[in-house]
Order: C-alpha cells, then structure tokens, then sequence
C-alpha cells in the first residue's frame, strides 16, 4: 500500500499531465477558446477541494512552473498567482461550505479571478508593459473557469460516491 503523499503526488502529476493535454488540445481548435480557459487554474482550484490547502499550494507552483515554462517572461510568475490560489482555494474551502452547484461555481469564479488578477498584477509590475488580452478572450477567464470547476467538481463527487457507495 502507498504512503497517501505518494498517492497525492502520482493523482498530481496525472491531473497536471491531463491539463498539458487539454491546453494543447485547445491550441489546435482555437486561439482565443485556449486564451479564455485556463485549463491550469481549473486543475489547481480542483486538485485543491479535493486535497487541501497544502496540496492545492504544490499543484499550484507545479502547475504554474509549467505555465511559466512554456512562456516567454519571468520565470516564477504563474507559479506564485497558482500558488496561492491553490493554497487559498484549500484553506477557504475546509472554512465555508462549497458543494452546492451555485456556491461552488461563485468560489471557483472569485478563485479564477484571484488567479487571473494576481497573474496581471505580477507581469505588469515585472513586464511593465501592457497584458496580452487576446483580443479580450482572457477577460472571459473567471467566468470560464468558474463554469469549467463547477461542472468538473460535480462529476468528481458523482463518480465517487458511486465508487464508495
């Protein structure tokens, strides 16, 4: 039997291995529709509910690493928005009650807001230059994520329970 640490690094590294998937997929069908969900938020703010704060945080400097990665600019800058916002996302998260489809979908909206605004607030203060909106697709990233979070959560607790119950 696994340690569950292990468990959570091997269920990461498939979630952020999903979400590289998922981004190129979008490369492929559409610019602007890649530019609006952040499919990399999306797998922080979930990988957060389900584990907690501590691994919401790690996902989210693993996942913006590799956000970072295939970018252009300062290296870091993408790790330490999805860091906290993964950190964030576990710890309010074990506070409030989120699983109703309506809370849940507010939450993860203000949490991809978080991310989005700590994102354009890093690269503007670093970059000093104006944010690659994509033609204003990126504006439509909280509303994206919120929906995309919300859809994908309940799916998780509605294969789970049928797992264990």
């Amino acid at each position: 039997m696994k340690p569950s640490w292990l468990r959570d690094v091997i269920h990461g590294g498939l979630v952020l291995l999903a979400a590289f998937l998922v981004h190129a997929a979008l490369r492929w069908i559409s610019v602007p529709f890649q530019i609006a969900i952040d499919v990399y938020a999306v797998a922080v703010i979930i990988f957060a509910l389900v584990k907690g704060e501590i691994a919401g945080a790690v996902m989210g400097t693993a996942a913006g690493l590799v956000v970072d990665s295939f970018s252009l600019g300062v290296f870091g800058l993408a790790g330490i928005a999805a860091t906290v916002t993964g950190y964030l996302t576990g710890y309010i998260s074990r506070k409030i009650n989120v699983v109703s489809p309506g809370r849940m979908f507010v939450f993860s909206g203000l949490m991809g807001l978080l991310d989005f605004a700590l994102w354009v607030l890093l690269t503007s203060v670093f970059f000093g230059r104006g944010i690659p909106w994509g033609g204003g697709a990126a504006l439509a990233r909280p509303a994206a994520t919120a929906v995309a979070v919300t859809l994908l959560y309940a799916a998780y607790r509605k294969i789970k329970a049928r797992r264990h119950g």
